[in-house]
């Protein structure tokens, strides 16, 4: 007699399971970290030499905690390694909101900068609404 053939069962393929290796990922990790350690660059302070008046004792804040302002002798103001006149800074600080002034700002003058310019600088600070500004100094050799 002749009999129906059985169904046939297909099995579902089993896939080899996907492991991914942690020593690749390790490497890329590393790759990033050493191409962003050469490429970043750390700004310490800026390059601007600026001989600073003597007094008895030295006035300087740290620069993370403070806004500084260099006048150069010549009267440019420097901020943030940008080089700007007097009008410049004044547009400049005309467009920061009230919180901007909440910073600590420390003027570095030259010691051969004119005063009229240091005066200038102090009042446009005052004008636009600073209220923690001073002076940096360095501290006499003499003593």
């Amino acid at each position: 007699m002749w009999s129906a053939p059985e169904p046939l069962r297909f099995r579902p393929r089993r896939r080899p399971t996907l492991e991914l290796g942690m020593t690749p990922l390790i490497d890329i990790v590393f790759l990033l970290l050493i191409f962003f350690m050469l490429t970043s660059r750390f700004v310490v302070q800026e390059g601007i030499q600026v001989d600073l008046p003597v007094t008895e004792r030295s006035h300087t804040l740290p620069a993370e905690k403070s806004l500084r302002i260099t006048v150069r002798s010549e009267g440019m103001l420097v901020m943030g390694g940008r080089t700007m006149t007097l009008e410049e800074m004044g547009r400049y600080l005309q467009e920061q909101s009230a919180a901007y002034f909440e910073t600590h700002f420390e003027i570095l003058a030259d010691r051969r900068a004119s005063v009229q310019a240091v005066i200038s600088l102090l009042e446009l600070l005052r004008d636009n609404g600073a209220v923690r500004v001073t002076l940096g100094t360095e501290r006499s050799s003499e003593r």
